[in-house]
């Protein structure tokens, strides 16, 4: 591949730049495929993805699948309980009036008329009818199939969250213990597109110093999740909208993280702080965001995720060197 020596310096953010962000583990894919050479930098991380891969999904993917499972036998089953119950309401009860009583009025008429005694009639008021509601076997039917229904999409989410949480985990271990490899990787791609490296001092010193920097920005990747994730918990008090604020933040959260970590080697060899990375993000929408999402999309499927880290890794190289340098370096 000949490297471009006159990059393009102005970028396209419109809304198509959306679709093309999606596209760049696809490009990372291909590139692999014409370019044997790269393939060495990936055939150990993957080893270790396996290893690592196969521990975390034991310990967390197993033990949530049966998690969700008790939670799902915890639901109340009003469904099922409905079914077995009389479908008549209890009645109303039988409300009766107080007896009315008329008094028995004697007119007394002239002694020299017939001597006649008149009394009214004691009345009295009926009591109300006792009325029953019937539900409707049609009404049983649907509230079965409904119940039914909410378990089977409860279980769906619980599931997807849980494949996004632990695949979300494994990335953070995969990139951590693969960077080394990664780290190479994403310099040998730098030097097919760019041609060049930026300036970097090899010496123990800066070793120590890399070492420092890389567990203060795992640290405040950490205090990012918590700052915003834990009042994101918040609007789950709230049923419905609540709920689908609180998701949508969560994996707008994840997504930016999974961004910081496949850019990092790029942009780490420019020595950038934790906000100007997180700047390189913001300012890089919407691309950045088609390309999170659909990394963190990759690495959250089983399997397919022990392949799909090291080409996000290439993927977020190619994405640097294509939508940041030009005006990150200029």
């Amino acid at each position: 591949m000949t490297p471009d020596p006159h990059p393009k310096s102005i970028v396209k953010r419109g809304p198509g730049s959306f679709l093309v962000g999606a596209t760049y583990p696809l490009q990372a894919l291909g590139l692999f495929i014409k370019t044997p050479r790269l393939r060495r930098y990936v055939l150990f991380p993957i080893m270790v993805n396996l290893l690592v891969g196969g521990t975390i999904y034991a310990a967390l993917l197993f033990a949530g699948l049966r998690a969700i499972d008790t939670i799902i036998a915890d639901v109340p089953n009003w469904t099922g309980n409905l079914a077995h119950l009389s479908p008549s309401f209890p009645a109303i009860p039988q409300v009766s009036l107080p007896q009315v009583s008329l008094p028995s009025w004697q007119i007394s008429l002239p002694s020299w008329l017939p001597h006649w005694n008149l009394a009214l009639p004691d009345w009295k008021l009926p009591g109300l009818p006792i009325w029953n509601f019937q539900v409707p076997a049609w009404a049983i039917a649907i509230a079965d199939t409904l119940g039914a229904s909410f378990l089977w999409i409860l279980r769906l989410l619980l599931v997807l969250l849980l494949l996004l949480v632990t695949g979300f985990i494994f990335l953070q271990f995969g990139v951590l213990l693969g960077s080394p490899w990664y780290g190479k990787l994403s310099e040998e791609l730098e030097l097919l597109k760019l041609g060049k490296l930026p300036p970097m001092e090899a010496s123990l010193g800066r070793t120590v110093q890399d070492v420092g920097r890389a567990i203060l920005y795992e640290l405040k990747k950490l205090v990012l999740l918590i700052s915003i994730g834990l009042p994101l918990l918040l609007f789950n008090v709230l049923p419905g909208i609540g709920t689908a604020i609180a998701s949508i933040g969560y994996i707008t959260l994840t997504a930016t993280i999974v961004c910081l970590d496949f850019f990092d080697s790029a942009l780490e060899r420019r020595r950038l702080r934790f906000r100007q990375k997180l700047g390189v993000v913001l300012k890089s929408l919407p691309a950045s965001a088609a390309f999170g999402l659909v990394c963190l999309a990759l690495v959250s499927v089983p399997l397919i995720n022990l392949l799909a880290i090291p080409v996000c890794v290439a993927a977020g190289t190619l994405f640097f060197c294509d939508r940041i340098q030009p005006w990150l370096d200029s």
